[in-house]
């Protein structure tokens, strides 16, 4: 009961953060050189117990500022890509929090709480109905984790969809409390399409995300939009194949997968189950 009250109090405090005020400091922050850059970064390291052995750059010293640590890149192998012709693999390493069939357009954001695609969508007439009876994954990267986000399926870019909203935590305390989190906060939507399939990959922002960049175009938040932000790329050539990276965050958050009916999750997803990139999380159905 007293851990009840305590989490609720820590997601409700949130409502009056000033959430921007606070990513914009952690912005600037994190890619200014100073003198304690590699003395923050090795608090970091020691404090959420990552592990830099797998790490392309492993000394410290080498990373010029806190966002270049961040956005570590890992030593080739340490991900291991499931080949498979019609395998489906997960986008990122970290905790699945939440997965399942899309039923009656909503998804779940925890036992109780539920989103709708739409609102999820910023109600994007495109994309309306294309996930219906479809399935979803929802994994948290921690902050100890690799913050660089890769395709789950080859697919060509049809649309971005940046979404303003607010920066609200994702930690489990504020998931629980927070009614439509995901929907209520800063977004970016990329939309996929090969033969086979439809498929997104939903970067959530969250406090202190200072930045999210896309392969294809490079930094897109910040500036926060006033309004939603549209990229139609059906003209264009943006082609991810995958397990190749899609974008990052320099700083940490949650994404979203969602997938027409074409796909089937694996039987092996558990709540709170650890995936990393490349592992396989289901099947395009024959």
């Amino acid at each position: 009961m007293i851990k009840d009250i305590r989490e609720a109090l820590k997601a409700y405090w949130l409502f009056i953060i000033p959430h921007h005020l606070f990513s914009r400091f952690t912005y600037i922050i994190t890619r200014t050189h100073h003198p304690l850059t590699s003395f923050l970064i090795r608090t970091y390291i020691n404090f959420f117990k990552v592990n830099m052995k797998e790490c392309e750059q492993q000394s410290i010293d080498k990373y010029n500022t806190f966002c270049d640590f961040f956005t570590r890149k890992l030593k080739s192998g340490i991900h291991k890509i499931d080949d498979s012709e019609e395998s489906i693999v997960s986008s990122c390493d970290g905790k699945i929090l939440e997965y399942g069939k899309i039923k009656d357009n909503t998804i779940l954001q925890v036992k109780g709480k539920t989103i709708t695609i739409d609102e999820l969508l910023d109600h994007n007439k495109k994309t309306k109905d294309t996930y219906k009876d479809g399935s979803f994954v929802t994994i948290y990267l921690s902050p100890k984790d690799y913050h660089r986000v890769h395709s789950p399926l080859s697919g060509k870019l049809m649309r971005t969809i940046q979404v303003p909203g607010r920066l609200f935590s994702v930690a489990d305390h504020a998931v629980k409390y927070i009614k439509k989190l995901y929907s209520r906060n800063e977004r970016l939507v990329c939309s996929f399409r090969d033969k086979n399939i439809n498929f997104s990959v939903i970067f959530v922002a969250a406090i202190n995300v200072s930045s999210i960049e896309v392969a294809w175009k490079g930094e897109v938040s910040p500036p926060m939009p006033k309004k939603t932000i549209t990229t139609d790329y059906e003209k264009k050539k943006v082609i991810i194949e995958k397990g190749k990276e899609v974008g990052m965050f320099k700083s940490g958050s949650t994404v979203i997968l969602l997938f027409d009916l074409k796909a089937k999750l694996s039987s092996t997803l558990k709540r709170g189950k650890y995936v990393r990139v490349g592992n396989k999380i289901g099947m395009i159905k024959s």
